[in-house]
Formats: C-alpha cells, sequence, structure tokens
C-alpha cells in the first residue's frame, strides 16, 4: 500500500502544468552531462526520471524527488503555493521520514513509484514545441523524434504509448506543402 505522500506526489509534481515547470528546469541543471558531452541534458534527464524510483528528500534548498539522483533538485522558491503545502503536509507526518546527514528522507512503501512514460514523454515533446527557440514546426517534430528514440534506447515504452505520442507528434506536423503549379503546356 502507498504511503500518504507517495499518493499524491505524481498529481503534485509529476502531471500536467506541474511536470511541464519542473522538467526544463531539471534539463538546465543536469550540468554533468552537458560538460561531460556524453549525451544530451534532455533524454538523459528524462531516462532518469522514468527509470529512477520516486523517493522524496529535503535538503536545505529543495526536494530531489528522484532516488540516486541528488543532482536533479527542484528549489523551493520555485514551487507553486500547492507543491509548498504538499511538503508541509508530508513534514508532519513524521512516521513517514527519517533525517540523515542534514537531509529528510522520506520512506517508501514496498512497491517503488515510478512516473508514467507517456506523461513524461508528452511533457518532453510539448517543451520542444512551446520553446522559444526560432525553429520551424517540421524541425521540432524531428527533434521530439530524435528525442524520443534516444531515450527509447533506454527505457521500455509500451506500443499504445508510442502511438499516442506518434499521433500527437502528427497533429502537431504543419500540412504538407502544397505541390509546385505545373507550367503551362507550351511555354
Amino acid at each position: 500500500m502507498p504511503l500518504q505522500w507517495e499518493e499524491a506526489f505524481e498529481a503534485e509534481f509529476a502531471h500536467g502544468e506541474a511536470l511541464l515547470q519542473l522538467l526544463p528546469y531539471f534539463c538546465a541543471c543536469d550540468e554533468d552531462t552537458r560538460r561531460s558531452g556524453r549525451c544530451d541534458p534532455i533524454s538523459n534527464t528524462v531516462v532518469t526520471m522514468l527509470t529512477s524510483p520516486v523517493r522524496m528528500a529535503l535538503s536545505e534548498v529543495g526536494m530531489m524527488p528522484f532516488y540516486g539522483a541528488s543532482r536533479l533538485l527542484y528549489p523551493f522558491n520555485l514551487m507553486s503555493e500547492g507543491q509548498k503545502a504538499y511538503v508541509r503536509a508530508c513534514l508532519a507526518r513524521e512516521e513517514e521520514w527519517n533525517v540523515y546527514n542534514d537531509t529528510v528522507v522520506f520512506r517508501r512503501s514496498k512497491a517503488p513509484l515510478t512516473l508514467s512514460p507517456a506523461g513524461v514523454l508528452t511533457a518532453m515533446c510539448a517543451k520542444v514545441f512551446d520553446s522559444g527557440v526560432r525553429m520551424d514546426e517540421a524541425r521540432r517534430t524531428g527533434l521530439c523524434n530524435i528525442l524520443l528514440q534516444r531515450v527509447q534506447g533506454y527505457v521500455r515504452v509500451d506500443k499504445p504509448v508510442q502511438q499516442a505520442l506518434n499521433a500527437w507528434l502528427r497533429e502537431r506536423r504543419p500540412p504538407a506543402a502544397e505541390p509546385a503549379a505545373e507550367p503551362a503546356a507550351g511555354i
């Protein structure tokens, strides 16, 4: 049975607008990946979010939601009021956490909580399409496809999820260009 903090975590941090806020921040703060040149910070962050179990820990400056991924820290000052209220409510249930080296670590249930690939991958593509970078829609679609392929190299994504993501991308693709008009005969 999930612990109380686990039940509301996905709604507060890993769903809808909250996930759209969290994902780009985590991608931007992944300095180690960016400096090493081993892989891109976007797919690396998404793979971490999908393969690491959620095990919330709190430091002096923010929340580290993924076990073994302390580089993904979400500062308290960026949290919404609802997210801060969620953290305060979790802290009120003292039986669900311990303190280790100035970090509050929340216990986990027997079945670890993991994020939905459909939600995280859709958020990733939505942020690519909503980016302020000047790029045409076809390139954005291509970038999403590349990122999805990189993530799927590490994370198993069910076929229905893949089909839903492909349909989502097709809806955003601009219509095909009209074929050039044929020159009139005899000219």
